[in-house]
Formats: structure tokens, sequence, C-alpha cells
């Protein structure tokens, strides 16, 4: 555990060099900004609109299904791309540090990214929703979001996603192509706008996210965090096993 700090100090310096710090913001800020626009061109808006369900449903679900998936690819890459393209993995296997510390900080980094990205859309979408209870007079009684909700489904997607995050971090660790990380994420993001509706969906780690959200059916959200924690922790423990015992040439 005393390795694992500095690690993790390493791992944050190097975020300066890369845009996964800036793109956790520039992500929630482009679902919130599309779902601003959406409500402030609907031509109709009674007082029954809900306003902050209405919102926040849909940030949410675009988030889920689309763009958080889309960053932990990014995210993973990056973090590990520094590493392949400067030839480091020697340098770093050299260090008089146990290796699996290595491994957990780029985990961990990457799950924290996730989950303050997350925390952003929310603050973004509270913006959007305030902006357009002042642009129009028909929402200005709108009412105050729910903050409750908003918070728990933060974090039951974040839960959801450990699985992407531990299969995206292996696959950039383990091969130097930054286009097959890439590759890996977009072709998962893109099998599950076809397989939401399927029985595999259920079981799907791209869709474990979207599935918390109770879109399709509330049965879905207790396997999705089951098997979003706990896939996560197994593929993170087999990655991290796999890593230690790489031979350092390789």
């Amino acid at each position: 555990m005393n390795w694992l700090i500095p690690t993790l100090h390493a791992e944050l310096l190097k975020l300066k060099r890369t845009l996964a710090f800036r793109m956790i913001f520039v992500a929630p800020l482009l679902v919130a900004t599309l779902q601003f626009f959406i409500t402030w061109n609907q031509r109709r808006i009674d007082s029954k609109f809900m306003l902050w369900e209405t919102l926040s449903q849909n940030a949410m679900v675009v988030w889920a299904i689309f763009m958080l998936p889309l960053l932990i690819t990014l995210e993973t890459a990056l973090l590990n791309g520094i590493e392949h393209s400067e030839k480091q993995w020697k340098y770093l296997f050299a260090l008089p540090i146990p290796r699996y510390t290595i491994y957990v900080a780029k985990l961990f980094v990457a799950q924290v990214l996730a989950l303050i990205s997350t925390f952003v859309l929310c603050l973004f979408i509270l913006i959007a929703g305030w902006i357009l209870m002042l642009l129009r007079p028909e929402l200005a009684n709108a009412g105050i979001p729910n903050y409750g909700w908003m918070l728990k489904h933060t974090f039951m997607i974040w839960l959801a996603s450990w699985l992407i995050i531990a299969i995206h971090t292996w696959v950039s660790i383990r091969w130097p192509s930054f286009t097959l990380a890439l590759s890996t994420g977009v072709g998962g993001t893109f099998f599950a706008l076809f397989a939401a509706s399927a029985r595999i969906g259920k079981f799907y780690p791209w869709l474990l996210p979207v599935n918390t959200l109770n879109l399709l059916s509330a049965e879905r959200i207790k396997p999705a965090l089951i098997l979003g924690a706990l896939g996560g922790i197994v593929v993170a423990t087999l990655g991290c096993i796999e890593f230690v015992r790489r031979d350092v040439s390789s």
C-alpha cells in the first residue's frame, strides 16, 4: 500500500500531458448541450411537461449507452498511450516497486475519471435546466430537480461501468495499438445499440450502465450492478495477474 500512493500521484501528473482530464468536462458538456437544444426546439410545452425528469433521464440514457463507454475507451487509451509511445514499460518494470501497483493505479484513475465525469454531467444538466427555465416562460414553474434520483443513478451507472473500465484498462495496457483500443470500445458501443432489446443485452458489458436506468425492465437493474461490479473486479484481477507475469521484453 505504501507504494500505491506515489504511483497514483505519478499517474495523476501524467494526466497533464494528455486530453484525458479535459475530456471529463467536454464529454458531459456535449450530452447536456444536446439535451438542452432538443428541449429548446420543442414547440409545444404545456404545464404538464416534466422538465427535470425529461432532461435528466434523456441525458443519462445518452450518457450511459453511448458517451460514457466511448469516454472510458478514450481515457484508458490515453492513460496508457504514454508508456506505449515512449517505450516506458521496461523502465516501469525496472523500478523497485511491485508491478501490481502500476496496474491498480491506472485502473483506479480510470474509475475516478469516469465517476467525476458523470457528476459533471449532473452539474451540466442542472445548468441546462435552469437556463431553459429562464428562456422559456412556460417552464418557469418546473420546480426543483430530483437531486436524489440524479445522485443515485450516478453511482449506479458508475458501478455498472466497472466491467467496461476493467476490459479497456487491460486492452489498452496489453496492446500498444491505439487503434485497437479505440476499435474495441467503438465496436462494443456500436453493437450495444442493436443488442439493447435482445436477451443478451441483460449481460452485455457495454449495456450494463444503461440497464440501471430501467428502460426495458426493472429486472435488469440488479444483474447490471452485480455483473458490472463483480465482473469488473474479476477482469481487473485477471488483467493484473497477466500484467505482473508479463515478460519485460514484451
